[in-house]
């Protein structure tokens, strides 16, 4: 009887740590990808705008990108959305997380943005020219 007990217990151990192993090992792999793009996105906005990202952290609370990896969302918009949000302030990292949140709302929301700038300036354009 105490061997039974002790071949379940053993059993269960071992499936334990199994499944423990199992469910790491994703996450393990993930972890140099997470760095790799991380360095990706820390070197385009260094050549973009001229800021590190190293040690960035949410300095305006309450946005709606508090708490989130900024590799979460896409390089570009982020570039794009640093260079309009410009237009409001001198802090380059305020800026980038100004655009954090845009794009949190919508993925795309600085390419909406450029293309609503574009149809309302050949609006523009087209008044001006009757």
């Amino acid at each position: 009887m105490k061997r039974k007990i002790l071949f379940v217990t053993f059993a269960a151990a071992c499936l334990f740590v199994i499944t423990v192993f199992c469910t790491a090992l994703p996450l393990c792999a993930q972890q140099p990808d997470q760095a790799e793009k991380f360095q990706e996105y820390r070197s385009a906005i260094q050549n973009a705008h001229g800021i590190d990202i190293r040690d960035f952290t949410d300095s305006m609370k309450g946005g709606r990108a508090d708490g989130k990896q900024i590799t979460r969302y896409d390089l570009q918009q982020l570039i794009m959305g640093v260079t309009v949000e410009k237009e409001h302030t001198t802090d380059k990292l305020r800026a980038l997380e100004i655009s954090m949140d845009h794009l949190e709302e919508f993925p795309d929301y600085y390419t909406r943005l450029h293309h609503m700038e574009e149809d309302a300036e050949k609006e523009k354009a087209q008044k001006k020219a009757n």
